[in-house]
């Protein structure tokens, strides 16, 4: 994952569509994100400490969260842009416990999973504070000897287990909420966490401007963008992101990195 800022919000000039542009913090790369009008005025009144007398959505949302943590323990610690699939840019809400991890009961439905591992598509029930939640296993990994599962539900809620081998249970580390990015970033900037972006997507999205021209730079004759980390797009993602470029071009971006709006 790495790290972003948010440089501005900005209007196409051929369509009046909104855009957060968000910067690379260790470098000139930049991701714009198509938002609504409502979501671009939540991120902007925060980002120019507007006053307002009544609460918007965000700041009770914001509010709701921050009401709850006290319960749980459960804190914001970061939100994450992580796919962008046909031309449509996804993120999640991350919470970390502000304690040790807590133990939660859990029961594998799917026949055939075993203590050595539960496939992907595995159906597992989940008991977290006295009630029982239907997930599915989409990725189970080892780290520093531990092992880790993650598992969604149909809502988007996502659990990610911990198995402590100390006391047999399974401890839940982490918990992600499926986010459309607008909402997502209009939270962060009033929870103060940061905003990330997954590696594979800024390869895909990210862009290197001109400073002359303000305009995106042309891949190289390897086909990679300037600053691009991984992987270059193969022809069918980048058929897919067809639309991607042209409405860049829309956007006045002469002074990108200069101001903040």
């Amino acid at each position: 994952m790495i790290e972003m800022t948010i440089d501005s919000i900005r209007v196409s000039l051929m369509n009046y569509q909104h855009v957060v542009i968000l910067k690379e913090k260790d470098s000139d790369r930049y991701m714009p994100i198509w938002i609504g009008p409502a979501e671009a005025d939540a991120i902007s009144i925060k980002l120019q400490n507007v006053d307002l007398a009544r609460p918007m959505t965000h700041d009770l949302l914001k509010n709701t969260i921050f009401a709850l943590e006290s319960a749980s323990g459960t804190v914001i610690s970061k939100i994450v842009v992580n796919d962008l699939r046909s031309d449509t840019f996804y993120a999640q809400i991350v919470f970390e416990s502000n304690d040790v991890p807590k133990p939660v009961g859990v029961k594998f439905i799917s026949e055939g999973s075993s203590r050595r591992g539960h496939g992907n598509g595995t159906k597992m029930s989940i008991i977290w504070q006295g009630n029982d939640y239907k997930f599915e296993i989409t990725n189970e990994w080892q780290e520093s000897g531990d092992k880790y599962l993650e598992a969604v539900n149909e809502d988007g809620l996502m659990f990610v287990l911990r198995w402590d081998k100390s006391t047999s249970q399974w401890l839940l580390t982490r918990i992600k909420l499926d986010s459309r990015p607008s909402d997502a970033i209009a939270l962060a900037v009033r929870a103060t966490v940061p905003i990330y972006v997954e590696e594979a997507v800024l390869d895909k999205a990210g862009i290197i401007l001109d400073r002359e021209t303000g305009k995106p730079i042309a891949p190289d004759k390897n086909g990679e963008k300037p600053g691009s980390k991984g992987k270059r797009p193969d022809e069918q993602e980048l058929k897919k992101l067809s639309a991607f470029e042209p409405f860049i071009n829309t956007l006045n971006l002469d002074d990108l990195g200069k101001r903040k709006s």
